[in-house]
C-alpha cells in the first residue's frame, strides 16, 4: 500500500513547471535585450558614418574655361554642385539614375552623365557644358535650331552636348555612327530624325 506521506523536500510538477517557465522568459528577454543592443550599435554606425559623409570640404573645378571654387559634401554628384553651386543650369536633372543623358557633360573630352558623376572625381579635369558652345551658324545648337531638333527642351541641353562631343572626336560621321555617338540619350517627345539630322548638318558646318 502507497504511503500517503509527502516528502517536503520533494519538487512538485508544479514547483518544475514554475521554474522552466521562469528559465524560458528569462533566456527571451536575454535575447531581446541583445538584439535591441545589436540593432542600437548597428544605428550609432550608421549615424557616424552619415555624420562623416556630411562634411563639406573645399574643392575647385574647371568648368568652361574657368576655376570656380566652392565647398560640397563628398557624396555631391557633379550635376548638383554644377547647378545648385555654381549656378551651371546647362545640364538638366530629369531622370537622376544615368538612363535618360539630359545631364550630360563632357568631361576631358568624354561626354558622361554628370548625374552619376562625383564632384570630389573631377577635379584637375576639363569640365564643359553647352553655355560655353558656340551658338553661331557653324555651331551644335544652330543646327539643332535650323532642324527643330527640340520641342519640350529637357532633353536637348545633353543631346547637343553629346552631339558636340561626338563632332569633336569624329568630325565626318556617318548616319550609324551618329545614331551610336547619341544612344546614350533619349527624347520622349520623339525627335531624333530631327536631332540626327542636326548632327549631320553640323558636321557639314565644320568641314565648311
Amino acid at each position: 500500500m502507497r504511503d500517503n506521506v509527502t516528502d517536503p523536500n520533494a519538487a512538485s510538477r508544479r514547483d518544475f513547471l514554475r521554474g522552466s517557465s521562469v528559465a524560458a522568459a528569462t533566456a527571451v528577454l536575454t535575447q531581446t535585450a541583445q538584439v535591441g543592443m545589436d540593432e542600437a550599435a548597428a544605428e550609432a554606425l550608421a549615424t557616424q558614418q552619415i555624420s562623416a559623409q556630411s562634411g563639406t570640404i573645399s574643392v575647385t573645378l574647371q568648368v568652361n574655361g574657368k576655376a570656380l571654387k566652392t565647398e560640397i559634401e563628398p557624396r555631391s554628384t557633379l550635376l548638383d554642385v554644377l547647378r545648385h553651386r555654381l549656378d551651371v543650369t546647362g545640364p538638366k536633372r530629369v531622370c537622376d539614375r544615368g538612363s535618360c543623358g539630359a545631364c550630360t557633360v563632357i568631361l576631358d573630352g568624354q561626354a558622361v552623365y554628370s548625374c552619376t558623376t562625383l564632384a570630389i572625381s573631377s577635379q584637375g579635369k576639363t569640365i564643359r557644358t553647352l553655355e560655353s558652345f558656340d551658338t553661331g551658324e557653324g555651331g551644335v545648337p544652330h543646327a539643332f535650331h535650323q532642324n527643330d531638333g527640340l520641342m519640350c527642351g529637357y532633353c536637348t541641353p545633353g543631346f547637343v552636348t553629346a552631339c558636340q562631343a561626338l563632332l569633336e572626336k569624329n568630325p565626318n560621321p556617318t548616319l550609324e555612327e551618329v545614331k551610336k555617338g547619341l544612344d546614350g540619350n533619349i527624347c520622349r517627345c520623339g525627335t531624333y530624325v530631327g536631332v540626327i539630322q542636326a548632327a549631320l548638318d553640323a558636321a557639314k558646318a565644320i568641314k565648311v
